[in-house]
């Protein structure tokens, strides 16, 4: 009774750890994420994310740290208290961050009032520009934008504050021109254009950077953007063509050492949930995939992005086959121990037949290589399995010689290759599911 009782408890004890290996590698992994500030499109979007993700109850979960903005945000990523981040493109971008999605693109561009005679970026000369908050990133952009056509910051009158602000200042005309760095869809251009009034039946002007692929090429933080004909409504549309201009990105980037196979997961699943994002925060219709094309980029992709792209997303049994493979055998193996020792405890075993398991097991081989239907490759699966046992449990009971050991794990390998590729045969052809 004793000894039974002391099998009963390895039994407990073996599906005890089996439970808490496959809790580990099955449980939704969390990944950090910092995105701010408070009330922000960025935050807005992620929280949609992290709930949409819970619905789904996704392999993956995200856990939020908020920041006071992009800034605030790189500083917790570099300082590696969180996985991923979201950033602007040109206000600290981390070394070690790599791209899995662009949130959205902020344009670039001036609207002028009404009349102002400002068609060129050097008119703005002795005029006075409103700015829109954040500061101080925007004020960085206008520098360099005024610095690539040779204005100089004593030659403008910058006039900075909350969208209010400028708004008011706009419609009591204190202002030729407002510089706006927003999503198109934003109500911040639309309340510029729309809030100068019309001055001898003329409407405000668009001025956009129509030098911006040359900026970019000069600050690769920066990037070009379309401008789309009828973006501030109207009639006629304004603007009345598509325009380019100069735009800098949010993006959602994680840290380059984070596995690829996580990566590629988090941005099917950013994308295959979207529209339903989109539903409760529409600002997540502007997401998009970064460009690929160019892996040596200074705003690199993040190869878990570019697999996915590509359609190179590793299935399940491609990341975890191996771990299922060494389960299988440990627990094989663990079910001979115990077999064994059950067999001292109640007077042994007969020896098994070790020759006729290899003969089974060559037999097995040649029937991979020729199975043609899936339940005959199940079948053969199944088999392989009992074969599997039977061998390691000879090893463990029989203990052969080291020239039987070694062609026992010959033919094992040689059985799993075959297997495999077999598989991968019978996936190609559509006889199994991919």
């Amino acid at each position: 009774m004793r000894q039974n009782l002391k099998t009963i408890a390895g039994v407990l004890v073996a599906v005890a750890i089996a439970a808490l290996i496959a809790y580990l590698a099955f449980a939704p992994k969390v990944l950090r994420i910092a995105v701010g500030p408070i009330g922000g499109a960025d935050l807005r979007v992620t929280v949609a994310f992290l709930q949409a993700l819970q619905r789904e109850k996704a392999s993956l979960r995200l856990k939020l740290v908020p920041t006071e903005g992009a800034g605030a945000s790189a500083k917790a990523f570099e300082a590696n208290k969180v996985d991923l981040a979201v950033v602007r493109s040109d206000v600290a971008m981390p070394e070690q961050a790599a791209t899995v999605a662009i949130l959205r693109r902020d344009m670039i561009y001036f609207v002028t009032k009404p009349g102002a005679k400002i068609s060129k970026i050097s008119d703005l000369r002795g005029k006075v520009i409103g700015s829109i908050a954040p500061r101080p990133p925007n004020d960085i952009i206008l520098d360099r934008i005024f610095a690539h056509y040779g204005v100089k910051p004593s030659e403008v009158d910058v006039m900075r504050g909350t969208l209010q602000e400028i708004g008011q200042a706009v419609h009591d005309g204190r202002l030729d021109a407002v510089f706006v760095v927003a999503p198109a869809s934003e109500r911040m251009g639309r309340m510029a254009y729309q809030g100068f009034p019309k001055t001898d039946g003329k409407e405000a002007g668009i001025l956009p950077i129509t030098e911006a692929e040359a900026i970019v090429e000069q600050y690769p933080i920066f990037d070009t953007a379309e401008l789309v004909r009828g973006s501030f409504e109207g009639d006629p549309p304004r603007p009345d063509e598509d325009v380019t201009t100069l735009a800098v990105s949010h993006r959602l980037v994680a840290r380059r050492t984070l596995d690829e196979t996580i990566v590629s997961e988090l941005t099917r699943l950013l994308f295959s949930l979207r529209l339903t994002i989109a539903a409760e925060a529409p600002a997540a219709n502007d997401i998009a995939l970064p460009s690929t094309d160019d892996r040596g980029a200074k705003l690199p992709t993040h190869s878990g992005t570019i697999a996915y792209v590509e359609g190179e997303t590793k299935t399940f049994f491609e990341r975890y086959g191996d771990w299922i493979y060494l389960g299988i055998m440990g627990f094989s193996l663990l079910g001979s121990v115990t077999a064994a020792l059950w067999s001292r405890v109640s007077g042994g075993r007969p020896p098994v037949d070790i020759d006729r398991e290899l003969r089974d097991l060559v037999g097995l081989i040649d029937a991979a290589r020729k199975a043609q239907s899936r339940e005959t490759f199940e079948a053969i699966l199944r088999d392989a399995d009992v074969v599997h046992s039977d061998l390691v449990q000879a090893m463990v009971i029989n203990n052969p010689d080291a020239d039987r050991i070694a062609t026992i794990r010959f033919l094992l390998d040689e059985l799993k290759a075959m297997l495999s590729d077999r598989r991968a045969e019978l996936t190609r052809s559509g006889v199994l599911p991919g």
